[in-house]
């Protein structure tokens, strides 16, 4: 295929990840034709596949950007913190983040829909490791905080890891529908359940109390 006259590819490719992202985000895999991302990015079906070569091929590139806004919210800002308390913190935090970000705006609940048109398992492979990825994280941070004593968590941290995902993807589902405010509330009113359930330290409890009060 002839290359299309383009005069600045990299612009193109920005418009279309941006409306890929945006439109996967809100109607799953099945509910984006290739003709729709082409005209929300405003190029042309030629273009389009000339920067990806299959729908598939940008649904994964969807998804890593999907990642990608996990890992810079919550993951990154907990990296930034040595203590393992503050970086518990932190991943709440970084959960109350998600909803300024501009391309969460109009959800993402699309990503967690099983698409039945297409095997997409690349792309599906690409959130397993995420989830894999971040659920031996928060596994690794729980039992930091618990060595130092500062968290009396019992049982496994590993299945209390997995609960973690669960409730972080139920907190995304709705961005999109849900004001920042409530959102915001909602990441507060947990970091507050699972300080008051654990901390050895009322004081720990008392900030997170604090911060829901704020």
């Amino acid at each position: 295929m002839a290359r299309p006259a383009d005069v600045n590819p990299g612009e193109t490719r920005k418009r279309i990840h941006e409306a890929a992202f945006r439109l996967f985000g809100r109607f799953g895999y099945d509910g984006v034709s290739m003709t729709r991302v082409a005209t929300e990015s405003g190029v042309t079906k030629a273009a389009l596949y000339w920067h990806f070569e299959s729908k598939e091929t940008l649904y994964v590139d969807a998804m890593r950007q999907l990642v990608s806004v996990f890992e810079t919210h919550v993951f990154e800002a907990v990296a930034r913190e040595d203590d393992p308390v503050e970086r518990i913190f932190a991943m709440f935090s970084g959960l109350e983040q998600l909803v300024e970000d501009p391309r969460l705006a109009e959800g993402i609940a699309g990503f967690w829909l099983k698409p039945s048109t297409a095997d997409v398992a690349h792309a599906t492979a690409v959130q397993d490791d995420f989830e894999a990825g971040a659920a031996e994280a928060i596994e690794t941070l729980l039992d930091n905080a618990r060595d130092t004593g500062a968290l009396g968590v019992e049982g496994s941290t590993h299945d209390m890891a997995r609960a973690f995902i669960a409730l972080m993807e139920a907190i995304v589902l709705p961005l999109g529908h849900r004001s920042a405010r409530d959102h915001r509330r909602l990441v507060r009113v947990l970091a507050h359940i699972f300080f008051q359930a654990h901390a050895r330290a009322p004081e720990l409890a008392a900030r997170a109390a604090r911060s829901l009060e704020s």
